[in-house]
């Protein structure tokens, strides 16, 4: 149950960490950088953002669902 939580909790904290270090690089077509490096579209970004918070989500549920079979 512990794996499951603390894995959920370094993916939240990967999605919190892309969410706040991006920095638009060029307006037009808008592009992303994170910690000076890349050259992502908002679409591309914003679904690694999306994974990583899935990943999360379905780690905190598994941490639960282990908890409840206890």
């Amino acid at each position: 149950m512990l794996r499951y939580f603390v894995a959920g909790n370094l993916w939240a904290f990967v999605a919190i960490v892309l969410t706040l270090g991006r920095r638009p690089w060029r307006v037009a077509p808008t592009r992303y950088e994170f910690l000076g490096f890349g050259s992502l579209d908002p679409t591309s970004y914003n679904l690694i953002i999306v994974f990583c918070v899935t990943a999360a989500a379905i780690f905190f549920l598994l941490a639960w669902k282990t908890e409840l079979k206890k």
